[in-house]
């Protein structure tokens, strides 16, 4: 017995072959688009996808002396100007 998602994808296939209507063809481009982008995650996403747990993911954050470590330095690198 034959899968009929492969003959779906077949017809489909013939269809779009035969096809020359260009505003169809770029209907089927943009929801190509679409779903290539919504099927895709990002690196930080997929770093939690296997546990949403806010204590986990608050673990793996930076502290307090960190962050005021990275404050100094950025304020520190910045191009003041002397009066």
């Amino acid at each position: 017995m034959e899968n009929p998602i492969v003959q779906s994808k077949t017809d489909l296939i013939h269809w779009i072959n035969k096809l020359d209507d260009l505003e169809v063809i770029a209907e089927l481009l943009e929801l190509k688009e679409k779903r290539a982008t919504a099927d895709t995650l990002s690196e930080s996403q997929t770093e939690y996808l296997a546990k949403d747990d806010f204590d986990y993911r608050f673990s793996k954050g930076m502290s307090g002396d960190e962050l005021m470590r990275r404050v100094y330095d950025h304020i520190e690198s910045l191009p003041w100007k002397e009066k």
